[in-house]
């Protein structure tokens, strides 16, 4: 055998890794993209990220990639899912110049989502509900997971303990985190997720005990919120399984991640006090959506736009432009992702056969 007989047969080589395959090129492709991901995190500037938070952005990449391929058996999917999060400015920024723990809480919930996103009757909700519980306890920012939540309870993808416990954990977190805006007397300038705030005005009052923004913004987000949970409930979701055969495994994550983008955005839409870390997890969720419902690409392109303008603000003082402009932007995401859910759940219909009757009538 020739030397280009060798390489030509290299090439196309496909190899074993457990219960893992992948061809020579797949292979040496993600070795690339991981190089390029490390040389990304190494800025003269500021040296080395912290060795945790590098960690975990690795693993949270090669997780995803996992994921798409459990739900996809697509292994180019995967790769671009790996690719993607190794080389997203709002990953890189968050990981490598502030430094903070957001990487962390993705992980986390990426992890719980493997154990929610397996074939029927293997399903491991349980951890999912442990993993979640343990989220809603660590930050506020993670509120909107709890109400998605509630309307995967309403399609039976779990059960009311396990909503009990995600209620519980999230409800005191909440409360926690209304006593701190009601004595901390924070101020809204400081912060840097575009959210309603930027429209209605930022100025926050300090002189006096507590701010009105921060009690006003608390009871919105609850009513809202709630208000959004009753709305998807009204209709019946197409994800039941028939005897006898098998859910569709893609199309029940593609509508989980519906939930979880747009309770998850709403959230902090209205909540006071986000920073620009906030957006993190989203960002992720979106690539994870738009990797298993390619139709959705301005979804993370988009919000990845919104999120990175929060990381710009922070870093330089301003934005490449008004952060009102994002606020728009983000409403309209939350709006497109509102209506999907809407039509997955059967309330347009519903609501259309309403109106009908009150016509005709």
């Amino acid at each position: 055998m020739n030397v280009d007989d060798l390489l030509r047969g290299l090439l196309f080589r496909e190899f074993r890794i457990g219960r893992c395959r992948f061809d020579f090129l797949e292979g040496l492709l993600a070795v690339c993209i991981t190089g390029v991901g490390c040389m990304l995190r190494t800025p003269f500037e500021t040296g080395l990220p912290h060795w945790l938070y590098l960690l975990a952005e690795w693993y949270l990449a090669v997780m995803a990639a996992v994921f798409i391929l459990r739900c996809t058996y697509s292994r180019r999917r995967a790769l671009g899912t790996y690719g993607i999060l190794l080389i997203l400015p709002t990953v890189v920024a968050e990981g490598t110049i502030l430094r903070q723990n957001a990487c962390l809480g993705a992980l986390f919930f990426l992890c719980a989502l493997l154990f929610l996103g397996r074939k029927q009757g293997e399903e491991h909700p349980w951890m999912f509900t442990i993993l979640t519980a343990a989220l809603l306890l660590w930050s506020v920012r993670y509120i909107g997971l709890l109400f998605a939540c509630m309307v995967l309870w309403k399609q039976e993808r779990l059960k009311a303990e396990q909503l009990l416990i995600l209620s519980a954990a999230g409800g005191t977190r909440f409360l926690s985190a209304y006593r701190a805006w009601f004595q901390a007397r924070y101020t809204l300038v400081t912060f840097h997720w575009p959210n309603i705030y930027e429209i209605l005005g930022k100025e926050a009052v300090q002189e006096q005990l507590f701010d009105p923004l921060a009690v006003v913004g608390f009871f919105l987000t609850l009513g809202l919120m709630i208000f959004a949970v009753w709305l998807f409930c009204q209709g019946e979701t197409d994800l039941s399984v028939q005897e006898g055969q098998a859910a569709d495994i893609r199309k029940e994550m593609v509508q989980c991640l519906r939930l979880f983008l747009f309770f998850g955005l709403a959230a902090g839409y209205f909540l006071p006090y986000m920073d620009q870390s906030y957006g993190y997890l989203y960002c992720i969720l979106a690539v994870l959506y738009f990797m298993l419902e390619p139709s959705e690409f301005l979804t993370p392109m988009l919000l990845q736009i919104v999120a990175f303008a929060g990381y710009q603000e922070c870093f330089h003082g301003e934005s490449m432009m008004p952060m009102t402009v994002f606020s728009v932007i983000q409403l309209l995401i939350m709006s497109r992702l509102g209506m999907r859910i809407m039509r997955d759940t059967g309330v347009q219909g519903l609501c259309g056969q309403k109106n009908w009757h009150i016509w005709t009538d």
